[in-house]
């Protein structure tokens, strides 16, 4: 299968009129895992299981994209993780977890499975809202170590954007930087584990007994952004990247 795309198609709606066209990728196939028995050069050594691949990772998701889940990912989802109005996050139990396995269990060890992966199905069961650190995981690239540099740097930009608008809607549904604050007190491995619940609820504020709305309602005026508007929203330093991004994707053939 060959890839051609540098976000989720979820994000299409904001991004797809700046970031038009994408490189050719064939070598990073998820459907037939390259990686159980790696090969040239890869971003990670490997080998991986191919009942488990890439997806032994907790990825982040933005507000307006937890909008779009169904129930029951959307349960799935609270095993191990933590909803903040900025999104979702892996919990400070399961990052111990993942940690007490190290590097070595990437790829490798069950117990770190995203929450989002279907094992019936061997795949993502959010492919086309997937966020941007899954997106641009390309284990091979046709371009070689340049290609996977280049992936870095796009994932570097799409996690900013995802930061950037949630953050964005945070501040029109009514809450502000306090809020956003508290958020980061939460995630942060030095706050105080007696803290964290405070900090939890002050986050929510308003929303705390309606944070399956919050989300719905984040998506909801996501939707209503433009792809002009974030040149307003994203910071001018991540705007020069995006354009980096799109002269280098036209020297890629």
């Amino acid at each position: 299968m060959r890839h051609s795309y540098l976000f989720p198609e979820f994000y299409s709606s904001w991004l797809s009129k700046r970031l038009p066209i994408a490189p050719r990728e064939s070598l990073a196939t998820c459907e037939n895992c390259a990686m159980v028995n790696p090969s040239g050069i890869t971003r990670d050594l490997g080998p991986f299981f191919g009942h488990l691949k890439c997806c032994t990772y907790f990825p982040y998701l933005p507000n307006f994209t937890l909008g779009t889940l169904g129930e029951e990912r959307y349960q799935a989802a609270k095993k191990n993780g933590v909803f903040l109005p900025v999104g979702l996050y892996e919990s400070l139990q399961a990052q111990g977890i993942r940690n007490s396995f190290g590097h070595q269990g990437f790829g490798r060890e069950e117990k770190l499975l995203c929450p989002f992966f279907s094992k019936s199905q061997n795949s993502c069961s959010i492919w086309a809202q997937r966020p941007g650190v899954c997106t641009t995981y390309f284990c091979k690239s046709d371009y070689g170590q340049m290609g996977l540099e280049f992936w870095s740097k796009v994932e570097k930009y799409l996690n900013h954007f995802e930061w950037k608008m949630a953050t964005e809607l945070m501040t029109r549904m009514g809450l502000n930087e306090n809020e956003i604050a508290y958020c980061q007190a939460v995630v942060s491995p030095e706050t105080e584990e007696d803290e964290r619940d405070y900090f939890i609820q002050a986050a929510w504020g308003k929303w705390f007994s309606k944070q399956r709305e919050f989300y719905q309602e984040s998506c909801r005026v996501a939707l209503g952004i433009t792809s002009s508007d974030l040149d307003k929203i994203l910071d001018p330093q991540f705007l020069e990247l995006e354009k980096s991004i799109s002269s280098q994707v036209s020297t890629m053939k």
